[in-house]
């Protein structure tokens, strides 16, 4: 898979056809490659990441833990089931934002979509990125939403995905009360990083509300002293600009649908801990959904904010480690280690879902584009 400009995004030098299996980067944005002291910092980062999910496992008894995952069995199908769930309702939330602006692309159709980004996501550092900018490109490709249009309801989403993470912890801060112990510092966590939360989505609408911000990163990228990326901002400075106009306007007038949005999106979040509560039920880990909620989100909020992790690994699965180790279950250690394990084997079959539907669908646009015109 290259992200080199060339000859033709679609064919060799000799004119034969490619096989991509992400979409060619505009020749004018391909980025420079990383020197040998950014690649070295990437390999760092994912060497400790996997060095700390080793750790996470070293300290437990493998045996035992094949033991408790053998004794799930065949109800380790169920593992993968409310992953589905929660980007089922999280892409709801996304559609409903598109209707604000237009778009109607079916809730299926864009969970295809979804998961195909939400593959790449989680397959490679900085993983977000990529597939944001994924995301638009599939919207124009597949369902001919403008790429302003795109750009405008990812940038809502966000706002909306932050809030309603602050609404998550905080709801966690007041239910999970009763599950933690006397003395725990964790409420006092969870109501802080929810207040923060909530203060950066708050401050995310009132700065797109301006209607400047897809203009102010136009003059800004404008100032890049590369002629290839200023003629490429100078060809697309209304589509900028009509960013901003979509974001504004959908913020504006389409309440309605930005509180369906809002509700789906807090299910995904609340969907999240069911999984983490299903996953420890499978293992015979007799937790409340309180107690799981006392916890989850922290989790949920550390690895979001380790980004440039693959799959927040080493992150997500020390934090399960550290807490189930004081929750008091019987063989803390062992069943912490399995239920990390069977939040990877979830993973990792999502991740393959996704790339399937990602390679389904280029195979069958290379097809179309070689099949005859009057065909």
């Amino acid at each position: 898979m290259s992200l080199d400009a060339g000859p033709s995004p679609d064919t060799s030098a000799e004119g034969e056809p490619k096989t991509r299996v992400l979409p060619a980067i505009d020749p004018a944005l391909v980025p420079p490659k990383p020197g040998p002291g950014r690649r070295l910092l990437r390999a760092l980062v994912v060497v400790l990441s996997a060095a700390l999910f080793v750790r996470v496992l070293w300290v437990a008894d493998l045996r035992n833990v094949a033991g408790l995952l053998a004794d799930v069995g065949p109800l380790v199908l169920l593992a993968v089931v409310p992953y589905g769930v929660a980007v089922t309702v999280d892409t709801a939330g996304w559609a409903a934002i598109l209707r604000g602006l237009e778009a109607r692309v079916a809730t299926w159709r864009l969970l295809r979509l979804r998961l195909s980004t939400e593959a790449v996501q989680l397959s490679f550092p900085g993983g977000p990125i990529l597939a944001e900018g994924l995301k638009v490109w599939f919207l124009s490709r597949r369902f001919g939403v403008a790429v302003p249009e795109g750009s405008a309801s990812l940038a809502v989403k966000k706002a909306l995905q932050i809030g309603t993470q602050g609404v998550y912890l905080l709801t966690a801060a007041v239910v999970a009360g009763s599950a933690l112990p006397e003395g725990s510092g964790l409420r006092a966590v969870l109501f802080g990083l929810g207040m923060l939360s909530s203060l950066v989505s708050a401050g995310m609408i009132a700065v797109l509300l301006s209607g400047r911000v897809a203009e102010r990163l136009w003059r800004l990228l404008r100032r890049v002293p590369v002629a290839r990326v200023q003629s490429w901002m100078i060809a697309r400075e209304v589509a900028f600009m009509d960013t901003d106009q979509h974001v504004r306007a959908v913020l504006q007038s389409h309440a309605r649908g930005l509180v369906v949005a809002f509700v789906w999106i807090l299910a995904g979040w609340f969907a999240e801990a069911g999984e983490t509560w299903v996953l420890l039920k499978l293992l015979g880990m007799d937790l409340s959904f309180a107690a799981v909620l006392a916890f989850e989100p922290v989790v949920s909020f550390a690895r979001s904010a380790a980004f440039f992790i693959p799959a927040g690994l080493g992150v997500q699965d020390a934090g399960y480690m550290a807490f189930l180790r004081q929750a008091g279950i019987p063989d803390a250690v062992n069943r912490a280690a399995a239920f990390v394990l069977l939040k990877r084997f979830k993973e990792v079959v999502w991740i393959a879902i996704g790339w399937i539907l990602l390679l389904t669908a280029r195979a069958r646009e290379r097809g179309a584009a070689r099949a005859p015109v009057g065909a």
